[in-house]
């Protein structure tokens, strides 16, 4: 549990520090070109979700905020680096995704966003989604997301296929 809490720690950090770098450095008509094509730098102020979906519904956002950590915490309860590293990784950057993002909700009422990939926008224009920014609590909940499904459908598998296996060979020793 005290790397899960590392890692809560390290996210929420690394996602406030950039936020605020963004908003020192960079303005909204700012566009600083990182990679062409691949990486912009803008800051913007976000009320919704990602892409401005939900534009300016706060309420909802931090009660799906504190049903998402309630949730995210009970699973934080099963944690365990030893046996199952991916899916701890990955509850840690869910947890510390969630709450870099509600630290800008509760304070300022949106969410700092200033990454954009200008390669991802002819993909998610076919969802209508045209502006999309993103921060670095995004970027840790996408990876959460990433590695949970990894754990769920490769990893978990494999260590159920092996506890079966253990018992099996418990019950041949008796």
């Amino acid at each position: 549990m005290f790397i899960g809490a590392l890692i809560i720690l390290f996210s929420i950090l690394i996602d406030q520090v950039t936020k605020q770098l963004a908003q020192f450095f960079l303005t909204s008509s700012d566009r600083v070109v990182v990679i062409p094509n691949l990486l912009e730098l803008t800051y913007t102020q976000n009320t919704g979700a990602s892409g401005g979906m939900l534009e300016g519904q706060h309420l909802l956002f931090m009660v799906i905020t504190v049903i998402a950590l309630a949730i995210f915490g009970y699973l934080f309860t099963d944690v365990n680096f030893k046996t199952k590293k991916v899916y701890s990784i990955s509850i840690a950057l869910f947890i510390g995704g969630t709450l870099g993002n509600a630290i800008n909700r509760a304070l300022f009422g949106y969410v700092i966003d200033f990454m954009h990939f200008p390669f991802l926008t002819p993909i998610l224009g076919l969802f209508g989604i045209s502006n999309f920014y993103n921060n670095m609590a995004d970027m840790f909940l996408s990876a959460a997301i990433v590695l949970f499904a990894i754990d769920l459908f490769i990893m978990d598998p494999k260590r159920k296929k092996k506890e079966k296996q253990n018992v099996i060979i418990n019950q041949d020793q008796s």
